[in-house]
């Protein structure tokens, strides 16, 4: 495997076009608050799925999915299937997604699993219908080390739901690009190559990610090479937002205690919130230098390792191989 030299930081921050000026680039739909996993590296596992949402609202309803897509169907935008639990453990899953698939004609879907649930059944009706990618985080290469990171789930299980969805793929020539994601940590930092190895002859491509720390609830010991100085604008202000299960339209994905909730999908429509009052003033302050000043943003240690060029947008890109060194969300 071979680190590409990337330039994270473009000539001028902004938007990256006039569509994603009008409304985010990607929507991250986060259906499940709920896992069957406890993985080490989880900012949710180590609160044991405490923060912000309880009950009910931990998963998202018919009303609030609908909405979502409605808003998004007319917009080139990507609607990143991902969560702060697994997406399989909503007992509606499936079906949401294929209704999503259906509303959205450009079938610009992704979905991000632990894939311990993704029978073959799901996947079958998931590829059937065009889904554009579907990325299995597994961080290991062998039995002993992935239940020792993902506790909870099993090794042969996942590996065998992966298989099937790659055979599935393949026989009927659909074209779905099926990606792993690796974080890189403690327990596998000394494999990461036979890991890359093992994954980049089973899948499309091979995501490594560095271990994020949510502002300090993931214990980070080792200080990773960084991708962009802590001041620089995080990208994510002019590309996405999280949708989490009440409908609650969060600033950042990591923002796991919704200190930062900017609208109700429910109540004031996206492309408005999108350029909200606060939107606006956060972005202006981390152009300006201020993100301290920015109360989500101040105690953030992860910024450095998000970049604006070297996004998911480009491991999506089917013009790139199979193998990124460095991948941010």
């Amino acid at each position: 495997m071979t680190s590409q030299k990337i330039k994270h930081t473009p000539e001028q921050f902004g938007f990256r076009n006039k569509e994603a000026e009008r409304f985010p680039e990607m929507v991250v739909v986060a259906m499940s608050f709920i896992c069957n996993a406890r993985c080490v590296h989880c900012p949710n596992a180590a609160t044991n799925f405490e923060a912000t949402l309880k009950g009910k609202n931990r998963l998202m309803s018919w009303e609030v999915l609908k909405e979502i897509t409605h808003q998004c169907a007319s917009h080139p935008t990507l609607m990143r299937i991902s969560s702060f639990g697994e997406i399989l453990m909503h007992p509606d899953a499936a079906e949401m997604m294929i209704y999503m698939l259906e509303q959205k004609p450009d079938g610009h879907i992704a979905l991000t699993t632990n894939g311990s649930l993704l029978t073959k059944e799901k996947s079958e009706s998931m590829l059937a219908k065009g889904i554009k990618s579907v990325e299995f985080s597994v961080d290991a290469a062998s039995k002993a080390v992935y239940e020792k990171i993902r506790r909870g789930l099993n090794w042969e299980t996942t590996l065998k739901n992966i298989e099937d969805c790659v055979r599935i793929r393949d026989t009927y020539g659909y074209d779905t690009r099926i990606m792993a994601s690796v974080i890189e940590q403690p327990d596998n930092e000394e494999d990461i190559e036979r890991i890359f190895s093992f994954w980049k002859e089973r899948v499309d491509k091979v995501l490594i990610r560095k271990l994020l720390s949510f502002k300090g609830v993931v214990k980070r010991e080792k200080k990773y090479e960084e991708y962009m100085r802590e001041d620089t604008p995080c990208p994510f202000l002019w590309e996405r937002v999280v949708i989490d299960p009440a409908g609650n339209v969060r600033g950042c994905v990591s923002d796991l205690n919704a200190e930062l909730v900017i609208g109700n999908i429910m109540e004031t429509p996206l492309e408005e919130i999108w350029h909200s009052e606060l939107m606006e003033e956060y972005r202006e302050k981390h152009l300006a230098g201020r993100r301290k000043e920015c109360p989500l943003c101040r105690d953030c240690v992860d910024v450095q390792y998000r970049s604006w060029n070297y996004n998911y947008f480009y491991a999506l890109d089917e013009n790139e191989g199979c193998g990124m060194r460095d991948e941010t969300d």
